[in-house]
């Protein structure tokens, strides 16, 4: 078993990953405490851009800021805000039940209790939605009728309550219907690191998410992309450099304080 620093384990992970059966959930000991997992491969890649890149690093002027962090997984980086800002108040959303349950363990048992975790999936309405665990990092919303009925939580509702320092979205491709809901609520958020997962052949969405970010007033760049090389490719670009014309990028956006 491990026992290192969370980016000594990383490092030590990082050879021998890819080989690690995936989805099959343990225990690491980080710093003399129990942090639970529910697929290694997930947690590798996510403690090193969240700690080791410090992908949701942000800047605030309130030594407590509001931070909704949703689609929290095992909660690491709900963890790296509270080192980040200790007084932070945080609202961590996660529609897997399982990840939940290891998101609610890791905070407890690294000292961010008063964490608030809701077992629900952000959404358009709060009516309930179906969802397809994976026990992994892709986890989603879904139309099928494999998925499981989950409950959720209309972001906008949330957005409405009170101005928001860091709204951070990783949701497996739902982000395109919760922003285009959240509309005008949006002024309410300060910052906002968005996941954008462009995995289907109609692109044209992307287009749309930044154009209503443009609307709420905005300033936005665009960062951390990935070719979805592991994604069936049904229209591969004719360009040498792109292997596929699927992706993940990272919307980062701000409002310009005065």
């Amino acid at each position: 078993m491990l026992t290192q620093s969370l980016l000594e384990i990383t490092k030590q992970l990082a050879p021998s990953v890819a080989n690690w059966p995936r989805r099959q959930p343990g225990i690491l000991m980080v710093d003399g405490k129990e942090l639970r997992y529910g697929d290694l491969h997930s947690f590798y890649h996510q403690s090193r851009q969240i700690f080791g890149e410090r992908l949701y690093d942000f800047e605030s002027k309130n030594r407590a800021p509001v931070i909704l962090d949703c689609g929290a997984h095992i909660g690491l980086a709900s963890l790296y805000f509270k080192e980040r800002y200790p007084e932070a108040h945080i609202r961590a959303f996660e529609a897997d039940a399982a990840l939940a349950d290891f998101c609610k363990n890791n905070l407890i048992a690294f000292g961010a209790k008063d964490v608030v975790i809701e077992d629900a999936a952000v959404w358009t309405h709060d009516r309930g939605v179906n969802f397809e665990s994976s026990h992994d990092d892709s986890g989603h919303i879904t139309n099928a009728h494999n998925g499981t009925l989950v409950r959720s939580v209309q972001l906008r509702s949330v957005l409405d309550e009170g101005p928001i320092d860091l709204l951070k979205l990783d949701v497996e491709g739902a982000e395109f219907d919760i922003l285009k809901d959240c509309g005008k609520s949006l002024r309410n958020v300060q910052n906002l690191i968005v996941e954008v997962h462009a995995m289907k052949d109609n692109q044209s969405k992307i287009g749309e998410l930044l154009e209503n970010l443009e609307n709420q007033d905005f300033r936005y760049v665009l960062g951390d992309l990935h070719q979805a090389i592991w994604m069936p490719s049904s229209s591969p670009p004719p360009f040498r450099h792109c292997n596929t014309e699927k992706f993940i990028v990272t919307v980062f956006a701000w409002h310009a304080l005065n």
